[in-house]
């Protein structure tokens, strides 16, 4: 809710970095006519200005820098609550520029043609654990280059060899086929070699997290969409003596599915799906490549029409009947772009668009690496002891790399160093070491474009004031307004006894509502309450021997004016005749007529409250007005005509 906010009040607060005409001032300092249109235009629809929407966005807008100036004033724009709010917000509005794009839109368009198209593919897996040292990495590795060698050979199949051989538990049943999918169903390397490997064909080793590889292509084709689909199950039974059983059922479910039976009703009676079933059957959307049987699939994409029902089909599970109730095809790649680009920012994918932008980043600062090998002697000097020391490091303050204006040494990376392996000085080596250096390159080159991007991009920089404006409007308002008028509490009364006849009750009743569809129980109840010679409770009682819905009763004090029932009636103490509206035989029985009063402060709070917030904002803006000079240039306002 709060974000929402900032970003529906934070409109007023773009930075100016075009023409330098001054609109208004407060207090001298001058507010240009570029920041108030790009507020201006990005609100408005219309194509051409009206002098009385820029009266009103002009007052909306002085009032709004008016606020902000109080914030700043409280010192609220200091305070380690706000920075660190800010701050984590600015973590969001850097990334899009802390990426190539140009990768970043290959990437996007790679994944969306993968996504329109469905590979099926058998793999053959060699495990390696998460640690492997090097012996156990050329041993997995060696291991499937001999696979791959017997393949060429042509000494075993690809699905018999993955059955016997491969280290995927599941290639025991499946033969190492994984059945179709589509980009980011695989991890990034593997998915990669899968959709350059041709049809039938086995590609070079590649490594994963989980080990390495070999992949044979079956099959290619178009992705089929997402079907909304409901089903019947009818689960296997364990009893050898009822296997036919399940069969039996289903076909005789579909046999009045067919006849025109209610295929929900018939989910909701006989599926064994419980969780479906109190649905209807509904399972929701399906894609290809999902978590369903083959099987399942094949009959669900098999449906070319709305409101389809397949033939009895057996999964594993049981047997099943499904209906196609939608069906969506893969929309374009502009309604993709959205939900692909978030994907890829969580994907390790996205290690390409960091790697070119280091790059990139490197080039444009002019990045020099200094480091010799003595450099990583130096600290292998130290590295079993509790810290790299400063003290024995062989130049220490010599640079280590440099870009731009600014330099680091050996030892500003022995600082770096001493914190990543705080607790594990011992597993130093060249390697790690080399590991660590990239990072540390990487996070400098990284924090120095971050501290860049006010400079090198305005519309961030505007964001950012739009952001920091925005969370003080928050905070100022929420201290002088809305918090204010909840724990004022002696304010909020004087305001509320000073303006009592604001809230008040219309005319109300207590009254007793009795509504039955049956005119004949209407008759009979109405009978009864007529002569009053037993409780309410009671008539409801005798009334609803049969069912419990029959004759409806409510009592409560309700006004005339908003009851739809009530307002049918005349205002009068006693019982009225009976009434058919809403397909109800109605009547009412008014013991108390009660007249118009001013509401108790308990009682409309809620209403007294906003309109006592209205008050304080008022007045609050009354006393910024007259603290502070605000000059507005109508001529410059009136200048402004049509959007850019």
């Amino acid at each position: 809710m709060k974000f929402k906010w900032i970003l529906f009040l934070s409109i007023f607060a773009l930075e100016t970095t075009a023409q330098k005409q001054v609109l208004l001032t407060i207090d001298d300092k001058p507010i240009y006519k570029s920041e108030f249109e790009q507020i201006y235009w990005k609100n408005k629809k219309e194509k051409f200005a009206t002098k009385e929407d820029l009266d009103e966005y002009i007052k909306l807008f002085s009032n709004f820098k008016l606020k902000v100036k109080a914030a700043e004033a409280r010192g609220l724009d200091t305070a380690k609550k706000f920075i660190n709010e800010l701050s984590g917000y600015i973590l969001q509005l850097e990334k899009p520029y802390l990426i190539d794009t140009s990768i970043n839109e290959e990437l996007i368009k790679e994944a969306y043609f993968r996504i329109k198209n469905e590979l099926n593919a058998s793999h053959i897996m060699v495990k390696l654990n998460g640690n492997p040292t090097p012996t156990d990495t050329l041993k997995a590795y060696n291991k499937i280059i001999s696979i791959k060698e017997s393949l060429i050979k042509n000494e075993q199949s690809f699905e018999e060899t993955a059955s016997e051989i491969s280290e995927d538990p599941s290639a025991k049943n499946n033969n190492g086929n994984l059945g179709y999918f589509t980009a980011f169903k695989m991890v990034y390397p593997f998915e990669e070699m899968a959709y350059n490997t041709k049809v039938g064909e086995i590609s070079d080793p590649i490594r994963t997290r989980f080990g390495y590889h070999l992949i044979k292509v079956n099959d290619i084709r178009a992705a089929k969409g997402k079907v909304k689909a409901a089903h019947i199950m009818i689960a296997n039974s364990n009893d050898p003596t009822q296997k036919n059983i399940a069969q039996i059922k289903i076909n005789e479910i579909h046999k009045k599915l067919i006849e025109g039976a209610d295929f929900s009703q018939l989910a909701q009676e006989f599926s064994s799906d419980r969780n479906s079933a109190k649905k209807g059957g509904e399972l929701g959307w399906i894609k290809s490549g999902g978590n369903y049987y083959k099987e399942f699939e094949d009959a669900v994409f098999g449906l070319e029409n709305n409101n389809d029902i397949s033939e009895p089909f057996q999964t594993p599970g049981g047997w099943h009947v499904v209906k196609r109730l939608s069906y969506e095809p893969i929309g374009d790649l502009e309604s993709m772009r959205y939900e692909i680009k978030n994907k890829i920012q969580k994907d390790s994918r996205s290690a390409k668009t960091k790697s070119s932008f280091i790059n990139k980043l490197k080039n444009e600062y002019d990045f020099k690496l200094k480091y010799k090998e003595d450099l990583f002697i130096s600290f292998f000097d130290d590295i079993n002891k509790d810290s790299i020391e400063f003290s024995n490091l062989k130049k220490a303050n010599k640079t280590l790399f440099k870009f731009s204006d600014k330099e680091f040494t050996n030892k500003d990376f022995a600082i770096y160093l001493n914190k990543v392996f705080e607790n594990q000085k011992n597993s130093i080596n060249k390697n790690s070491l080399n590991k660590s250096l990239k990072n540390y390159i990487n996070s400098q080159l990284i924090e120095y474009e971050k501290s860049q991007l006010k400079n090198k991009y305005p519309e961030f920089k505007a964001l950012v004031k739009e952001y920091r404006d925005g969370i003080l409007l928050f905070e100022i308002s929420d201290q002088m307004i809305w918090s204010k008028a909840i724990k004022d509490t002696n304010g909020l009364k004087r305001f509320y006894e000073e303006n009592l006849n604001k809230w008040t009750w219309p005319l109300r009743a207590n009254v007793e509502i009795y509504s039955t569809s049956n005119k004949e129980i209407a008759s009979k109840a109405h009978e009864m309450k007529k002569e009053n010679k037993i409780s309410s409770d009671s008539i409801v009682k005798i009334s609803n021997v049969n069912s419990s819905l029959d004759l409806i009763y409510h009592k409560d004090i309700l006004s005339f004016e908003n009851n739809e029932i009530l307002s049918n009636f005349e205002a009068k103490i006693g019982i009225s005749d009976i009434k058919f509206l809403n397909n109800k035989h109605s009547f009412i029985f008014i013991s108390e007529i009660i007249q118009p009063a001013p509401k108790k402060l308990n009682e409309a709070e809620g209403l007294i409250v906003s309109e006592y917030q209205q008050f304080l904002e008022e007045k609050w803006l009354n006393e910024l007005q007259a603290k502070h000079k605000v000059e507005i240039n109508y001529d410059v306002l009136y200048s402004i005509k049509e959007k850019p």
